[in-house]
């Protein structure tokens, strides 16, 4: 421990955290009293990061790590028509979901409104009294618009890597259209 004008620091000198070596303590603290460090980026930028951020593994970085990861992160994810494969293979719920369920939020009245997106639309499902109904219609509808694009997807990659020219001639088509009744209708040319 190093005294830095009556406070107690961990001397987190020479230190590496992920690419920073932490350089020397500042003056500055933030609403917790943690001191700010000045490191120094392996790619030679200079930042200043707090003790707790350093030593919980929040900064690893000046911020070059994370625009790397963005820089690549085509080439991790693959996107269709703005779809990402594979938040639809695993998705989760919104952290500002109202009922538990994605997709299902509970309304003021105490019944559930159901709506699913895709390819940046939203299309609304309907208003359903219980919770049970409300995951269920939710279910069916990730299972025919989710899942059926995924498999939709995979067939036609399987067939445009066996003939890429044939890929080139046949693009991949999955639309949903909201039929009146709050259902939804999939138009494919991937039936097998």
């Amino acid at each position: 421990m190093t005294e830095i004008k009556g406070h107690n620091v961990s001397d987190l000198t020479g230190r590496r955290f992920g690419r920073l070596t932490a350089l020397y303590p500042t003056e500055r603290r933030d609403k917790k009293l943690s001191v700010y460090w000045h490191c120094r980026c392996d790619c030679g930028n200079e930042t200043e990061v707090t003790a707790d951020g350093l030593v919980h593994g929040n900064y690893k970085s000046c911020g070059c790590l994370r625009r790397e990861r963005q820089q690549n992160l085509h080439k991790q994810l693959h996107l269709v028509d703005g779809t990402c494969l594979e938040i639809l293979e695993h998705r989760k719920t919104r952290s500002d979901n109202t009922s538990g369920f994605r997709g299902v939020n509970r309304l003021k009245n105490g019944k559930y409104r159901v709506s699913i997106g895709f390819k940046g639309k939203r299309f609304h499902l309907g208003v359903y009294n219980t919770y049970e109904e409300a995951v269920s219609v939710r279910l069916a509808a990730e299972k025919q618009i989710h899942g059926g694009f995924v498999e939709a997807y995979s067939l036609w990659e399987k067939k445009a890597e066996a003939d890429p020219q044939w890929g080139k001639e046949h693009p991949c088509i999955f639309e949903v259209e909201k039929t009146k009744n709050n259902q939804v209708h999939i138009r494919t040319n991937m039936n097998e």
